[in-house]
């Protein structure tokens, strides 16, 4: 135990060491999404050794850094539940019902503390489903031990002083106004994506001036979630989700709206009017060439090259340069549908040089069945 502690405190400096540049996001103030798992089985694990040596869950480390570690401890805790049913197969085989028991209690309070939470459907209420199992289990050793003579008693009600109970219930507290700022930001945010998605029909229509005036209003509704004190600016944490979702469709509506006034220029993230984050940028990048897929196939119905090679060009900077980033999952799966455009952006590119060299070889190229060969066209 005493070497497991060791390494667990080795492992959590290590963790705290990491630059606030590479670990942190700032704008939510909380671990980087590629240090959130690691983090919590570290979590999980401080919380086991703390139980075997004092028979309680701890209360929450230290936070020198202000990050939003509520949902890190409350994983935690419910990871070493887990763990102590785990633990408790092997007291038993020892025929150690005493260190069951004390397990039991353990379990039985933290299962008690959470049951005043209402999580919401993700991974904390995944872990919280589970944890009535592990209750389940200690209960049952408890009964199977009871068979040979080896019982304890039942769990009391007052156990003394239990500093995690008393945390769990501030994390509740702010857990509920989270949550009901939650549903501000998802009713509000619905204005700035419904703007976002207006301005990018606007701008295939050619209506370049209601695009603007769409966009415009979608970046003042934006402004307004994020500089309320209420909303984002105390809960940072709220801007992942349907308002992190509304944003990338924003960045795609201005992306697109600049790529058809420079003829080809995708903007940068400066050029965009909000502040936005890496990933809602790239995420408009990456939608960015669905819209300029529809402006080649426009194109390549009146013959026009130039605007396709132009989509062509875009499509293909953007999977070069997305190539070089190691994306998030979500932004990960965006890459096939951009290998998808590529291809169907090169096909049309072939169907216009027949065109050009031969119409009789386009006609029979459209004529064949989409399921023939090509080299049988």
């Amino acid at each position: 135990a005493a070497a497991a502690a060791g390494e667990c405190a080795a492992a959590r400096g290590a963790l705290d060491a990491v630059p606030a540049e590479a670990g942190v996001d700032a704008a939510a103030k909380r671990r980087a999404w590629g240090l959130t798992q690691t983090a919590e089985t570290l979590a999980a694990l401080e919380a086991t050794l703390a139980f075997l040596s004092t028979g309680s869950f701890p209360a929450p480390a230290p936070n020198p850094n202000g990050l939003d570690l509520d949902a890190e401890y409350v994983a935690g805790l419910l990871g070493a539940a887990q763990q102590l049913a785990h633990y408790a197969v092997g007291r038993a085989t020892a025929g150690d019902a005493a260190s069951i028991g004390i397990c039991r209690d353990g379990v039985q309070r933290l299962h008690g503390a959470l049951l005043e939470f209402d999580f919401r459907n993700g991974p904390l209420r995944r872990k919280f489903d589970g944890l009535k199992y592990a209750l389940r289990r200690l209960e049952d050793l408890l009964y199977e031990q009871s068979l040979v003579g080896r019982t304890v008693g039942a769990a009391s009600a007052e156990e003394g002083d239990d500093g995690f109970v008393a945390a769990l219930a501030e994390i509740k507290v702010r857990f509920d106004a989270s949550d009901a700022a939650r549903e501000v930001v998802i009713k509000k945010a619905r204005d700035v994506q419904k703007g976002a998605k207006q301005a990018i029909f606007a701008c295939h229509r050619g209506d370049a001036a209601k695009a603007k005036t769409l966009t415009d209003a979608a970046a003042a509704a934006a402004t307004a979630i994020l500089e309320d004190p209420d909303l984002v600016a105390r809960w940072p944490a709220l801007r992942h989700g349907a308002l992190s979702c509304a944003l990338e469709e924003y960045a795609e509506a201005k992306l697109f709206a600049h790529w058809l006034a420079t003829g080809g220029q995708v903007a940068g993230p400066a050029e965009l009017g909000l502040p936005l984050s890496d990933e809602e940028y790239v995420g408009g990048v990456c939608d960015l060439t669905g819209e300029v897929g529809r402006v080649a196939v426009a194109a390549a119905t009146k013959r026009d090259a130039a605007a396709v090679d132009r989509v062509y060009a875009t499509d293909l900077a953007v999977l070069e340069q997305l190539s070089r980033l190691p994306l998030p999952p979500k932004l990960g799966k965006k890459i096939d549908p951009l290998n998808t455009a590529v291809k169907k952006v090169e096909h049309l590119r072939y169907e216009l040089a027949l065109a050009a060299a031969n119409p009789l070889a386009l006609k029979r190229q459209m004529a064949a069945p989409a399921d023939e060969p090509e080299s049988k066209r």
